[in-house]
Order: C-alpha cells, then sequence, then structure tokens
C-alpha cells in the first residue's frame, strides 16, 4: 500500500499541512520538526506525487538550460544551479549545442514546448545588437509570454531581465596588475574576437583600462582561425605570434580562458619558451585542471559552481512571483598565482 502524507503527519503527531510545508522546505517550520518529518518519512518510505503537485499548482517543475556546448565551465555551473533546484524538487532540462551555428531560437521553443517554469540562457557569442534584432526579440517575447529567465555568465544590453555573471573587469584587471606589478611591461591579450560576448568584452577592457591606467600600450593578439576548440586556436595564435618581430620582447601573456592558456603553454613549450623564466602566463577559469599542467597555471578563479547556483536562486524567486525590478548580480573572482607566474 502506497504510504500518504496523512501516514507520516499521524506518525509523526503533526498535521497534514505542517508535514507539506516540512517537504517543500517552508521556512515557518523549524528545522528539528522537519528533520523529525524527513526521518519519519524515509521510515514509512514515503515518496511525493510531483504530478499531483504539478496540477494543483500549474506548474511542471522543470527548469530548461540554454547554454553553448557541453564544456567543464557549464558542467560545473548546472551542477550549482542543480544543487539548488533539487532542493526545491525543480529538475534542470539542459540544451546543449556545438558553438558553431548555434540555434538559440531553436533550443528556446523545444524548452518551452515542454512547458518549463523558467529558463536559465547564456546568451549567445555577438558583437552588439541592435534595437530590432531577432535575439532581442525573443528575449522580449519571452517577457510579454510571463516566461522568467536569468542570464548565466553575460548579459544581452537592451534586455531589461535578471543576469547573474562574475565581474570579468575586475578579474582582467587584478591579473594585469599582478603582471605589471612583477616588471613586465610587453604583456599580450590572447582573446577569441569571434566570442565577444558580454564577459569577453569586458575582459578586454579591463586588461586594457590597466594597462593605460600603468602608461603600458596595450597589445591584442586575435585568434585569427575560429573553430571549436580553444586550445587549438590559442595554441595556433601563440605559435604564429612568437614568430613575429612585432612580438619581440613579450614577457607576459595573459589568456582569456584557461582553456587558450593551455593551447599558449603548448606553443611555448614546442618554440622552447621557458615558463616562468622567459614567459609569465595567467589564464581566466580557475578550472580544476590548471594546477596539474606544468608548470601549474596561474589563473583568475571564477566561482563557477556559485555563479549557477545564484541564477537557479533568482530564478526560483521570479517563477514564485517576485516583481521586484531585474537584479543584475556581479560575483566576485580571485587570483591564484602557481608556477607560470
Amino acid at each position: 500500500m502506497t504510504t500518504t502524507m496523512k501516514d507520516v503527519a499521524r506518525r509523526a503527531g503533526v498535521d497534514v499541512s505542517t508535514v507539506s510545508l516540512a517537504m517543500n522546505n517552508d521556512p515557518r517550520i523549524r528545522m528539528e520538526t522537519r528533520a523529525r518529518i524527513l526521518t519519519v518519512a524515509t521510515e514509512l518510505g514515503y515518496r511525493k506525487n510531483l504530478l499531483a503537485r504539478g496540477l494543483r499548482s500549474g506548474k511542471s517543475f522543470t527548469i530548461g538550460a540554454v547554454v553553448g556546448s557541453a564544456t567543464p565551465f557549464w558542467a560545473e555551473a548546472l551542477a550549482g544551479a542543480q544543487s539548488v533546484l533539487s532542493d526545491h524538487d525543480y529538475h534542470l532540462i539542459l540544451d546543449y549545442a556545438p558553438d558553431a551555428g548555434r540555434r538559440e531560437e531553436t533550443q528556446i521553443e523545444a524548452l518551452t514546448a515542454k512547458r518549463v517554469d523558467g529558463l536559465l540562457i547564456a546568451p549567445p557569442d555577438s558583437e552588439a545588437l541592435d534595437s530590432d534584432s531577432e535575439t532581442l526579440r525573443r528575449y522580449r517575447s519571452l517577457k510579454e509570454q510571463k516566461v522568467p529567465f536569468v542570464f548565466l555568465d553575460r548579459f544581452i544590453p537592451g534586455v531589461d531581465a535578471d543576469a547573474v555573471a562574475v565581474d570579468d573587469f575586475a578579474a582582467a584587471c587584478q591579473a594585469t596588475e599582478y603582471l605589471i606589478a612583477q616588471k613586465h611591461r610587453r604583456i599580450a591579450y590572447l582573446y577569441p574576437p569571434h566570442r565577444m560576448n558580454t564577459a569577453q568584452r569586458d575582459r578586454r577592457e579591463g586588461y586594457r583600462q590597466t594597462m593605460e591606467s600603468h602608461g603600458v600600450e596595450p597589445l591584442f593578439w586575435a585568434t585569427t582561425k575560429p573553430g571549436n576548440d580553444r586550445r587549438e586556436e590559442a595554441w595556433e595564435e601563440t605559435r604564429n605570434r612568437l614568430n613575429e618581430s612585432e612580438s619581440s620582447g613579450v614577457t607576459a601573456i595573459l589568456a582569456a580562458t584557461d582553456s587558450m592558456a593551455v593551447g599558449v603553454l603548448r606553443a611555448l613549450h614546442e618554440s622552447s619558451v621557458r615558463v616562468p623564466e622567459q614567459m609569465a602566463l595567467i589564464g581566466c577559469g580557475g578550472a580544476a585542471f590548471a594546477e596539474y599542467l606544468q608548470p601549474p597555471l596561474s589563473a583568475v578563479a571564477l566561482p563557477i559552481r556559485e555563479l549557477g547556483a545564484q541564477a537557479a536562486r533568482l530564478l526560483l524567486l521570479r517563477i514564485e512571483g517576485d516583481v521586484a525590478p531585474p537584479k543584475r548580480v556581479l560575483l566576485p573572482t580571485q587570483l591564484i598565482i602557481r608556477g607560470s607566474c
């Protein structure tokens, strides 16, 4: 026989409404009471009837995630989101797509057709959008349909919506300041111009302003052969730049991402450039693999898991009816110095 909420209430010595509130993490229920109810529910083998709950509330208890390719960055960010959503019995539906030829419109249509309660969206890479672009119309349509959504890791200027990102401008400033303090003056910034979202633009601008504030000329190394593998792009660009006379005297490289820094490191090794004796290197991301490279990679660590968690919390508030003005949350970063500097 299936265990019901009434059975749990009877065993725990409370009423059914208290059991319901406890199961939904309602703050009005004391932690001790909730713990006792959950223990009883486990002992009795109680399982929530999410279908019935959905029919009562009109919700699907699913969240759609629209992101780019299946990278370690997105895996970590969405793990942070799921850790929050699971506490509220929400499930995450992921829609990955290759960076090249990505069709965000198709992804959003597929997820809204499944009646998700909200969306976490990482806008596609693009330059500045005009006021009548298809992308802007798509986001405005979501708002008109009252589909809650939160921009993740980046945002779209001109769209009045919630966004959670890291402080990419400050991250690049911090890394550049460190290199300048170490007496480097010829510091190259390697970045992918074909992936220019707000995060990448802020990093590039942070580097530029910091260099100029110290009276040092910025030196931009833009990858010229777009591909799906940032490591390969960075490897090829660095290899070519090291053979150019105008790159003579460069003693430090700031890579826009950790994966690009991996490509840089390979090119330096192949060109017999010693790191850090002849070339200092800093990445941006704080990926777990960074400390296992040779030498271990210095990096600006981004709070990737917290990025997803914060976005999920904000989205749940919107789903529950929060009508406060849209928020833009910027999370702090941390510079971690290892053997590559």
